[in-house]
């Protein structure tokens, strides 16, 4: 009785690999990667950014006022101003995502 006879094909070795793989959600060679980590990572930094224009605007204005003796017209302004540059990257991270 030879031995080759016992074993079981390559091809069913590859067909138990991929399904414990599936199991496991790990993708096979040549599948598109997720999109999440890459999602995940756009939505970090336009909420990173949006946060980051509030606060450089109202540092700035806060500066700007206290150097000048004007409180708070300047710390106002200039946290409207970080505002709106943190939507207009939002709105453009976004129309970036969408393809538009």
């Amino acid at each position: 009785m030879p031995l080759d006879e016992n074993l079981p094909s390559l091809d069913d070795l590859q067909k138990k690999i991929d399904e414990a793989n599936a199991l496991k959600g790990l993708k096979k060679e040549g599948e598109p990667e997720e999109e999440q980590p890459q999602n995940m990572g756009a939505a970090l930094q336009v909420g990173i950014e949006l946060v980051s224009g509030v606060a450089v605007g109202a540092f700035v204005g806060y500066f700007i006022d206290h150097w000048l003796g004007t409180m708070p017209l300047f710390f106002i302004l200039c946290f409207f101003l970080g505002a709106a540059a943190g939507w207009r990257n939002l709105v453009r991270q976004a129309r970036k995502g969408t393809g538009s």
